[in-house]
């Protein structure tokens, strides 16, 4: 049986549900979401994102991610994910059956594989101009099937080349064969995925070895030989990370930081903080806020900045 495509973008508050009629053997759906339009997949389908103009938010299984220009996701057939373009913004998809995953390496002669990652502007460009060519942007608001499928070869080609700093890391995944090291890979990059969409509270070890279908100690072993930090090392850098974010780009208080970061009190979170950056939060926060303003005004305040950090 020859693929099929189907082609939708949903603009202007526009809503789309991918349900039955995109999970069909050998049917791709190519999609386009942006100005506030959504896509809800309500199908078990394997899925690419890629925003390419201002930013978004992606709700999944794997948990909440909020998506800047050049950010891409790709995620797994139970992750059902809703994607929501902000105001102004553009975002590519792809959804595909899962046996279809295994087909597209004899036609592309790469894998796809589950992961988060940023495309340089070129690689936007570029995928901006392989979207236009499937006939993606020609209607608005419904889907639109085609047996023309000449034109998902590239875009599929380009999805896959985004991913070639994977190739050396699957190289380090246990297994006898290649097919066996990169299912491998998958569940650990999920079970990653599930640590960058949680920092709002403190995810458990058992919650991802379960994820990843393998048990605590296996699981645990594989993580930290594949990224070089345990899981639990992982997922506190990443909250401390998303709390110094916050710091700087929200008007919470430091107590409020430390909880939506899911630290229990504002003890355990200065103390966790003042670990990995050297400082206190408030005194982090003042920092940053005397380098915005040096940058707003380098000749006047330049000075400042530079014994705020000290440098």
């Amino acid at each position: 049986m020859a693929m099929k495509m189907q082609t939708v973008w949903t603009d202007r508050n526009q809503v789309l549900e991918a349900g039955h009629e995109f999970n069909q053997p050998e049917m791709i759906g190519v999609l386009a979401v942006s100005r506030t339009g959504s896509v809800s997949v309500q199908a078990p389908l394997v899925s690419f994102w890629v925003v390419l103009r201002g930013s978004a938010d992606l709700d999944a299984r794997e948990g909440r991610f909020h998506l800047r220009a050049g950010d891409w996701l790709v995620l797994e057939p139970d992750s059902r994910p809703s994607v929501y373009a902000e105001r102004g913004a553009l975002v590519l998809g792809v959804t595909l059956p899962s046996a279809l995953r295994a087909r597209i390496r004899q036609f592309t002669h790469l894998d796809l594989h589950t992961g988060r990652g940023t495309m340089a502007k070129g690689e936007r460009r570029q995928c901006l101009r392989l979207w236009r060519q499937t006939g993606v942007f020609r209607h608005s608001g419904r889907a639109m099937p085609s047996d023309d499928v000449g034109a998902l070869v590239p875009v599929l080609r380009h999805i896959c080349n985004v991913q070639y700093d994977f190739r050396r890391l699957i190289d380090h995944c246990p297994g006898r064969s290649l097919r066996r090291k990169s299912q491998v890979f998958d569940r650990m990059q999920r079970a990653r995925l599930f640590l960058e969409g949680n920092v709002d509270r403190n995810v458990r070890l058992a919650e991802l070895a379960e994820l990843s279908n393998v048990s605590t100690w296996y699981f645990t072993k594989i993580f930290h030989a594949l990224y070089g930090e345990g899981p639990q090392a992982m997922a506190a850098r990443l909250r401390l990370s998303h709390a110094a974010q916050l710091l700087t780009t929200s008007s919470l208080s430091v107590s409020e930081v430390g909880a939506v970061c899911g630290f229990e009190n504002n003890c355990s979170f200065s103390r966790a903080f003042r670990e990995r950056y050297g400082m206190p939060p408030s005194i982090y926060r003042m920092n940053a806020r005397d380098l915005m303003t040096a940058s707003a005004n380098p000749r006047g305040s330049a000075g400042k900045a530079v014994l705020a950090f000290g440098t």
